[in-house]
């Protein structure tokens, strides 16, 4: 795997919670398992299954707005909430394609997958007690640490998360990065170019001209010839003369 996914990766990690990885986690929780309404399954509710009442459509808050609230409640890390989408990616690959589920069962399942990443990724997180109230009363204690117990158990204990896993599972986030990166560095490039080069003249465009106009009038003046100086007058005395002059 090349470089740049790994650059992606961990500025995608050091970035806030943004909604597109909102959209992202209610995606990859909704894959897991596909989810039913009571009245449309064949076959009575087993013992353990939530009450009725308790998680109508009506009382039940959308899976996007329940991962809204527990992030903003747990002021989450970026890396720990993301890591759930890896959680969710081996829950799928373990459970039957044909498992179905109440309306409440991706609720359950995402905030499964929080806890243990919270647990296993952080020198501190919050206790089952602490995450019951997180989910406004949506969940018991007991319901926590049943689904906690549950997910270890489907997962095989497995929680160790490695940055290939995590790249291949986040594609969908980590592209854009790429691409993104991909297109400041071209236009990084341009500006790094000479401004005021002249390709056409292989020359700078400010030197061209005021070095072609300057040229222009060089050779515009009229040459004027050194005068020639005779054979007297270029050097200071003359033999002859002097010994004439004086009787020799």
């Amino acid at each position: 795997m090349s470089e740049q996914y790994y650059k992606a990766l961990n500025s995608l990690m050091r970035s806030n919670v943004t909604e597109d990885m909102i959209t992202f986690l209610c995606g990859c929780t909704n894959q897991v398992i596909k989810t039913v309404t009571t009245s449309e399954t064949k076959y009575p509710s087993p013992p353990n299954s939530p009450d009725n009442e308790k998680f109508s459509n009506d009382n039940l808050p959308s899976l996007s707005r329940f991962i809204k609230k527990l992030v903003r409640y747990t002021n989450v890390y970026t890396p720990t909430l993301l890591t759930t989408a890896v959680y969710l990616r081996r829950l799928k690959a373990v459970l039957p394609r044909d498992a179905t589920g109440v309306p409440s069962t991706t609720h359950r399942i995402f905030l499964a997958c929080l806890i243990l990443s919270a647990k296993n990724h952080n020198d501190s997180s919050p206790l089952n007690k602490h995450w019951t109230k997180y989910t406004d009363g949506l969940f018991t204690l007991e319901d926590v640490n049943l689904m906690e117990r549950q997910l270890l158990q489907l997962l095989n204990w497995n929680m160790v998360v490695q940055q290939e896993e995590l790249i291949d599972t986040m594609q969908s986030l980590i592209k854009p990065i790429i691409s993104k990166s991909r297109q400041n560095n071209m236009i990084s490039n341009v500006y790094k170019m000479p401004r005021n080069e002249s390709y056409s003249s292989n020359m700078s465009s400010s030197s061209t001209l005021v070095g072609s106009q300057a040229d222009l009038r060089r050779l515009k003046e009229p040459i004027m010839e050194e005068p020639q100086l005779s054979s007297s007058t270029r050097t200071g005395w003359n033999l002859e003369q002097v010994m004439s002059r004086y009787g020799f």
